[in-house]
């Protein structure tokens, strides 16, 4: 019943914010999926099933990893999300991707694009291997679009699925038994 409802509401989710549709996930097998995933202010919370292990920044006290294990179930729920937000369809790098939209066949700035540069607030970092494929994306907040209309839907699926995995991860007994982290990034 848990199952069925964190289903549900992956594709509710989904749905609301035009991800796609799951019919894919039908063929892709929980047993060729790994991935590791690098989340936070500048990518310090891991989670890694490659190895088995859970990062959690501590902010000022540095690093706290952890034997971590994700169930198969719940490994099929991640996997359903991928699929989903069509993560085998984003750029390497959605930043640079974002930048070339902005700019023209010579590397200039559109009219009325403000290429802007911030130090970004979260990086991603998602390195997955799928059916005996291995591959790296790679963004941040704060990238290329601040200041327009908004980051690129590349972006958007990849924060939807790194929130659908680190709701997952926040709500562990292995996460929650993990020391406090201690202060704040301004």
């Amino acid at each position: 019943m848990r199952k069925a409802i964190a289903v549900l509401m992956a594709l509710l989710a989904a749905g609301l914010f035009g991800c796609g549709n799951l019919a894919v996930s039908e063929t892709q097998d929980v047993g060729d999926f790994n991935f590791s995933l690098s989340y936070g202010y500048e990518g310090r919370g891991n989670i890694d099933t490659f190895s088995n292990t859970l990062t959690k920044d501590l902010i000022r006290n540095g690093t706290e990893t952890v034997s971590f294990v994700i169930p198969e179930e719940k490994m099929q729920d991640i996997l359903d999300m991928f699929v989903v937000c069509k993560i085998t369809e984003l750029p390497d790098d959605i930043n640079a991707y974002a930048m070339e939209s902005l700019q023209n066949d010579k590397g200039e700035p559109l009219d009325g694009s403000p290429l802007m540069t911030s130090t970004p607030a979260d990086s991603y970092t998602l390195t997955y291997t799928l059916s005996e494929e291995t591959r790296t994306i790679v963004s941040h907040d704060g990238g290329p679009w601040d200041g327009i209309a908004g980051p690129p839907d590349a972006h958007q699926r990849l924060v939807q699925f790194v929130d659908f995995v680190r709701e997952y991860i926040y709500s562990t007994e292995e996460y929650k038994q993990m020391s406090p982290a201690s202060g704040l990034y301004l």
